[in-house]
């Protein structure tokens, strides 16, 4: 029996008792899609994702996670060019809770990763709640084997992270912003940072190519940073000038939905965004049609 095979056999017998104490067996009410409003992340997140059938419907006992936040910039947590921290730890704690083996967090940083990692309060984050880090000093054909995407228009080959591929949950935790290119920048566009691809290739066809990486490799869990939204001058921003504060936390299974709803806090409508119209015609997900409740907390 392969290790991650006994870890989970493991976890599925012996733990399975500790885990009903923990969550209930089931939710009442599960939506599509859920949205918490309020000045406590920790719980708002929490909220969020319980909305949307609870962490346990998408983390099994045994699991081995990816969180994929955006830590692209060397920038400090209040001007949100990253996900807030706090999110992040949320997130890595409710895996853990849900009796996963391992978490990883990590991004494929535009900024010096160590840098960015420890400035935007991801490092300590992820660590306080037990994930590990993980630095992308350098693409290699090792970490960043070459995948094919099915049904792909412009983004036939890329390569993929491998601690992505080796997962068994991949849960998406982006941070709402504009895009000087993409227009936004949130669960979708966030996939980017999997890649081992120079990014200037994306550039090329960027819809196309942000539509096909959602196709090649779906989120299992989208969680939405729209706490405080940056909605000019991203992605870098750089200003508090350029924040909206919406305290609000977006949850959903399908990542097209998520940035959908999390367009509108934009002003913008998601039938003009690019990416979007064409991850609905690649049956990625949906813009519309989708149970959803919004609460405070």
């Amino acid at each position: 029996m392969k290790r991650r095979d006994f870890l989970k056999a493991a976890f599925a017998t012996g733990f399975y008792f500790a885990a009903r104490r923990i969550f209930p067996e089931t939710l009442e009410d599960t939506y599509d899609l859920g949205i918490a409003v309020g000045t406590d992340y920790e719980k708002a997140t929490m909220e969020a994702v319980n909305l949307v059938g609870g962490i346990r419907k998408y983390v099994k006992p045994g699991d081995i996670v990816v969180v994929k936040p955006n830590i692209g910039f060397n920038s400090p947590p209040e001007l949100k060019a990253n996900t807030d921290p706090v999110i992040v730890r949320t997130v890595v704690h409710l895996c853990f809770q849900a009796l996963a083996s391992k978490v990883y967090v990590f991004d494929r940083a535009v900024n010096n990763p160590k840098l960015t990692y420890t400035t935007s309060g991801i490092a300590d984050a992820a660590k306080s709640a037990g994930a590990k880090p993980l630095y992308v000093n350098e693409v290699t054909k090792k970490l960043y084997p070459a995948v094919t995407i099915e049904g792909a228009q412009f983004l036939k080959e890329t390569t993929v992270n491998r601690y992505i591929l080796e997962s068994d949950v991949l849960i998406n935790v982006p941070v709402a912003k504009s895009h000087s290119s993409a227009g936004l920048t949130i669960g979708m566009k966030n996939l980017m940072g999997i890649t081992g691809d120079v990014r200037s290739k994306w550039h090329w066809e960027l819809h196309e190519a942000i539509s096909d990486i959602n196709l090649g490799v779906r989120s299992h869990l989208t969680v939405v940073d729209a706490t405080n939204i940056m909605y000019r001058n991203g992605p870098t921003g750089g200003s508090p000038n350029f924040l909206k504060r919406f305290d609000t936390v977006i949850a959903s299974s399908n990542v097209v939905s998520a940035d959908s709803v999390a367009a509108g806090l934009f002003g913008k409508n998601p039938g003009n965004i690019g990416y979007l119209t064409l991850a609905q015609k690649k049956g990625v997900g949906k813009l519309e049609g989708f149970s959803s409740k919004k609460i405070s907390v």
